[in-house]
């Protein structure tokens, strides 16, 4: 028997719960599904999580941000009430979470990679659930993928949401920097605006000085929420499901670790503003008003830009880069009303 502790609660598990993966079954629906298993997807073992009142409901594949942003372990707690109208879908991508390893060849982790990876778990989901096509829900980094995935094979997908949609890493820190320097100077913070004086503008050459930039826009209300904390909330919450062992906390601080180094140089060097912007799927921007992580000044002129047979941009009013965790029920139902919308007008 363990303890563990998160916050003030005490979380009892017996050992052999500590190291078997798992989902919640989905109680009274005959048809649900509610499975964490590995799949192979471009010849690595990658996880993935599926689950649905009923596995005969349209698929939403959900691709998580970072790079190494991995939200297996507790993304459920937070968006369980699309469950009921889909066939959610969530998978720990190449080189992060339970799908990190550190035998994982770095020159295997490349933006193209990552989008035959995507590509290939359409195609599995597609196969097996007997669906022609999926519907695409990506954030931040995960947005880069989606939108490259979309542009290579438009007809796999029904629509598109974007969430704190990413255009363009060397105007994004930018922007970023200039908003918490500014707001640093104005809360006449001393500690804060010496320290970003000191690591200067953006681009930087290692992860600390992302880490101390992030610590004091999450000051300032623009990082990954706009209030309260985000990583002690996620943390609890991965320990209250059981998808995470307390070893896999582990591998994903490794893998997060693991992919943002290595993606690094490839990122800085990438602007959609240079991508095709005529689409052949409707799309949906959702934004936080107060997001300076992926600043929405930049989305937006991507938006403007775009083509499509259906656009729609969304504000969250009271979210920084994490709306589906600060604004949940909002945002499952802009989905919703999002998905029967663009069944309605068949675009």
């Amino acid at each position: 028997m363990c303890i563990c502790f998160s916050g003030n609660d005490y979380l009892w598990m017996d050992d052999d719960e500590m190291f078997v993966n798992k989902t919640p079954a989905i109680p009274h629906e005959s048809n649900s599904i509610s499975s964490l298993e590995k799949m192979s997807i471009g010849g690595v073992e990658q996880w993935v999580l599926l689950r649905g009142h009923d596995h005969r409901n349209p698929i939403i594949l959900w691709v998580h941000g970072g790079p190494g942003g991995v939200q297996i372990g507790f993304i459920r707690q937070f968006c369980s009430d699309l469950e009921k109208d889909f066939l959610v879908v969530n998978y720990d991508q190449r080189g992060s979470g339970l799908s990190f390893s550190k035998n994982i060849p770095k020159d295997s982790m490349t933006i193209n990679r990552m989008v035959d990876d995507l590509l290939e778990v359409v195609e599995k989901l597609c196969s097996r659930f007997k669906q022609d096509k999926v519907y695409l829900l990506g954030h931040s980094w995960g947005t880069i993928l989606s939108y490259l995935t979309i542009n290579r094979r438009p007809e796999r997908f029904h629509g598109y949401i974007a969430v704190s949609q990413v255009v363009n890493m060397k105007e994004n820190e930018r922007v970023s920097y200039e908003y918490t320097l500014k707001k640093a100077k104005e809360s006449r913070n001393e500690k804060a605006f010496t320290q970003l004086k000191k690591l200067g503008a953006p681009p930087w050459k290692n992860l600390n000085a992302d880490r101390i930039h992030n610590k004091w826009l999450q000051e300032f209300g623009g990082g990954l929420v706009h209030t309260g904390d985000f990583v002690n909330p996620i943390i609890k919450s991965i320990l209250k499901g059981p998808e995470y062992r307390l070893l896999d906390l582990i591998r994903w601080i490794r893998g997060q670790m693991f992919s943002m180094k290595v993606f690094k140089e490839e990122l800085t060097n990438l602007d959609l503003l240079q991508a095709n912007k005529h689409i052949q799927v409707p799309i949906v921007f959702c934004c936080g008003r107060h997001d300076f992580t992926a600043p929405s000044e930049i989305a937006e002129t991507f938006y403007n830009q775009l083509q499509a047979p259906s656009k729609k941009w969304v504000w969250f009013e009271e979210s920084a880069h994490t709306l589906f965790i600060e604004e949940k029920e909002a945002f499952v139902k802009l989905v919703k009303d999002t998905v029967n919308e663009w069944n309605t007008i068949k675009v």
